[in-house]
């Protein structure tokens, strides 16, 4: 980054730990900046400014400065009223910003990837649309990091992918009609990548594939490595294996 002060900008905290006697580390995601580590100093203080505004999923209006890799924070004021969620949907944006710190770059700007993450964090307020918000959002998080996905083509032919056909997608490749001797990569039915490319909803099948075609993808970029929250949902909500139902009653 060029500027060492930074003012006025919208973005939400990801985490926060405590840091010296009365400090926090906070990682912050900003709009126009990206990821960034900084410190409100003294913000454990009964009277520091920040008090009660350093939570998550609330938008803030952030200001920051230092030239290091570690910046100061400067500036936290609400910039909307905080979105309160609960159950499943705390989990599930807690997985949201988990993912936002396993996968992007400090200082590295992803403005539609944030108007994303803002419109799924009201959209996790509603059960019926929890499952597939998250859906969305991983798409979208996907292409940001240069790993989206190829969903209009089969990959042997170069034809359109068509809503009654059965495919195996490899993560990286694309998807492959499916044929009885490839068991390779996911089994995923052509609506289920139609409806992921155009948005358009989708059914208990549909919800399955998906959710399981993310995760294998997921499973391969961290190389080994957990993600806490969703760990944490499948000891909390064990029939759910993770994946919290769309509406009650659901089972995907």
């Amino acid at each position: 980054m060029n500027n060492n002060r930074i003012k006025g900008e919208p973005g939400f905290v990801l985490h926060w730990r405590p840091y010296s006697e009365s400090s926090l580390l906070l990682d912050l995601y900003s709009r126009t900046h990206g990821r960034i580590v900084a410190i409100a100093k003294g913000a454990r203080g009964k009277k520091s400014p920040y008090r009660g505004t350093l939570r998550p999923f609330a938008l803030i209006t952030l200001g920051w400065s230092g030239k290091g890799e570690v910046k100061t924070l400067t500036q936290c004021e609400w910039a909307g009223p905080g979105v309160a969620l609960s159950g499943p949907g705390l989990f599930c944006g807690f997985y949201l910003n988990e993912l936002l710190i396993k996968f992007l770059h400090r200082h590295d700007p992803h403005e539609r990837l944030f108007d994303h993450y803002l419109q799924c964090i009201h959209e996790l307020l509603g059960e019926d649309d929890q499952q597939t918000a998250l859906r969305y959002f991983e798409k979208v998080l996907l292409e940001e990091i240069g790993y989206g996905l190829q969903l209009e083509w089969e990959q042997g032919t170069g034809e359109s992918v068509a809503p009654d056909s059965r495919y195996r997608y490899r993560p990286g490749v694309g998807a492959f009609i499916e044929n009885a001797d490839d068991h390779s990569g996911i089994a995923v039915h052509g609506d289920s990548l139609i409806a992921l490319r155009l948005e358009t909803g989708f059914g208990e099948r549909g919800q399955r594939e998906i959710k399981h075609l993310h995760r294998m993808i997921f499973r391969e970029l961290l190389e080994g490595r957990t993600l806490v929250s969703r760990s944490v949902y499948s000891q909390l909500y064990p029939s759910a294996n993770w994946a919290p139902p769309a509406r009650a009653g659901a089972s995907h």
